[in-house]
């Protein structure tokens, strides 16, 4: 969340960013083999969070306060870990759900968490979607059937996410009076990069593409 405010120990940015978020609690729970120690599922963030604005309030008072959170950016990033650790490492959900299913699933979820981030007071909120999570190290690494090229069931699946995430931002800025709520979609951007990295310079010609083995070797 970034705050627009006077200096002061309160209003410069406040951040709940853990390594990675997910919106399920499977992965926080220590079930992935400590891939994600440092996971902190989404009901703990809103804890936080109104722990924040208590000091806040008091700091400020209601009025400023109710004005500084109204006015702040907050900056949402969810979903890699949910769909690479909870469902296709994890065989509880994949059992449970059908991969659509899981989706929908997911962004039933996180439009719950949006509309309690609106319900205290946010208004401006961007979400980032899905990367091409098929051409990230680890996956490239594990499929080396394939010469370490990227899984595109994975990448398919993270475009089909963030048509679904489209879908829902679009009924929550109808739905909920004076939110701005927007998609940030980084997958494009960063397939291409992949895919082509010699137009985007040397550094990142030398290290996309890369497997786990390659970045070792770094």
């Amino acid at each position: 969340m970034l705050l627009h405010t006077p200096s002061s120990p309160y209003t410069h940015n406040f951040s709940l960013k853990s390594h990675p978020l997910q919106l399920l609690m499977l992965t926080a729970s220590g079930l992935t083999f400590n891939f994600s120690q440092s996971v902190m599922p989404l009901w703990k963030e809103l804890e936080y969070y109104k722990e924040y604005q208590q000091d806040l309030r008091g700091y400020l008072g209601n009025e400023i306060a109710n004005e500084v959170l109204g006015e702040a950016l907050y900056l949402l990033s969810i979903g890699t870990n949910d769909f690479l650790e909870n469902y296709y490492i994890l065989p509880k959900k994949s059992l449970e759900f059908s991969i659509e299913g899981y989706q929908n699933f997911l962004v039933g979820i996180c439009g719950n968490f949006i509309t309690e981030l609106y319900n205290l007071g946010a208004r401006k909120l961007s979400i980032t979607g899905l990367p091409p999570m098929g051409c990230l190290p680890l996956d490239r690494t594990t499929n080396i059937l394939f010469g370490g090229d990227c899984i595109e069931d994975y990448n398919n699946v993270a475009k089909y996410f963030n048509e679904k995430l489209k879908g829902m931002i679009a009924n929550l800025n109808k739905q909920l009076a004076g939110i701005r709520l927007v998609l940030s979609n980084p997958y494009d951007i960063l397939l291409e990069i992949i895919q082509n990295p010699e137009f985007f310079g040397k550094p990142f010609a030398i290290t996309t593409g890369l497997t786990l083995h390659d970045m070792n070797d770094i």
